[in-house]
């Protein structure tokens, strides 16, 4: 490493020796010998700088483009709107509600026997049909949309009855089930003899005892009792007592009419 030597240029009568002007005089002491390294240049990094500032500004830029541009739709009025709801314009407006045939329960079944005119018979879900016995039917309406009503039968499939625990049993002429308007007792019906049964007033029509499917095959064929199919009655308008009896002659059903599904039962059916 070079030394520095002391510095005498106040003293004027000093006489430089040999070799001592060359390092004093600027001129001649810079040798590859004596010169230190020149400090490593310094315009890569401040290229680098420049880089960076201008890579900024450009982002910068990009980002007040965009932003002027997003700015201008930032009125969402006039665009279209999602649906919350995809598919229910295809229900329909739920304010209206569809025409389908609505099932009744009825809140009294009360069965007579002819051959024993005396014998009190209190409300319950034992029906039984034959020669001998009636069954007593009573709904109470309230006001409804649905306009007009009819009596019919609901029997489930085999499969279907058995699945659910249900069964019936029948024999003879099971198609041509009677449906009677009576009179309604004024006490209520809660319990009834023949002696005190409702009265007969007109037969609504007859009902099949049979599944729906076997229903509608049946309908095809002109045996006669599909002529005679129960007949719609008004209802709905205000509320009103509704009591039937259902008969038949030469045949013999018997069931559990429970309020479960599937229906095996005798129901009044609400429809449009």
């Amino acid at each position: 490493m070079a030394s520095y030597a002391p510095l005498q240029m106040n003293d004027l009568d000093h006489q430089p020796e040999d070799g001592e002007d060359e390092i004093l005089l600027p001129g001649k002491h810079i040798t590859s010998k004596h010169r230190t390294m020149d400090p490593p240049s310094k315009w890569p990094a401040w290229a680098e700088l420049g880089l960076q500032v201008i890579a900024v500004v450009c982002a910068c830029a990009l980002y007040n483009i965009a932003s002027a541009s997003v700015s201008g739709q930032r009125n969402v009025q006039g665009l279209r709107q999602p649906n919350q709801f995809p598919g229910i314009e295809l229900v329909g407006d739920p304010q209206q509600k569809q025409k389908a045939p609505k099932l009744l329960f009825p809140s009294g079944i009360v069965r007579v026997n002819k051959a024993l005119p005396d014998q009190v018979y209190t409300s319950g879900s034992h029906v039984i049909l034959s020669n001998s016995d009636s069954m007593f039917f009573q709904w109470h309406l309230g006001r409804s949309k649905f306009t007009s009503c009819y009596i019919d039968s609901i029997v489930p499939t085999i499969e279907d009855g058995l699945a659910a625990n249900k069964s019936y049993s029948s024999s003879g002429p099971i198609t041509e089930i009677q449906i009677w308007n009576v009179t309604t007792p004024a006490e209520g019906m809660t319990s009834l003899s023949w002696n005190t049964r409702p009265q007969r007033i007109a037969l609504m029509g007859t009902v099949a005892f049979l599944p729906e499917k076997e229903k509608i095959e049946q309908l095809g064929l002109e045996d006669g009792w599909q002529s005679q199919l129960a007949t719609r009655f008004s209802c709905g308008k205000e509320a009103s007592v509704v009591t039937v009896e259902v008969a038949c002659d030469s045949c013999r059903i018997e069931f559990e009419q429970l309020f479960s599904v599937p229906p095996l039962a005798f129901d009044l059916m609400e429809i449009g």
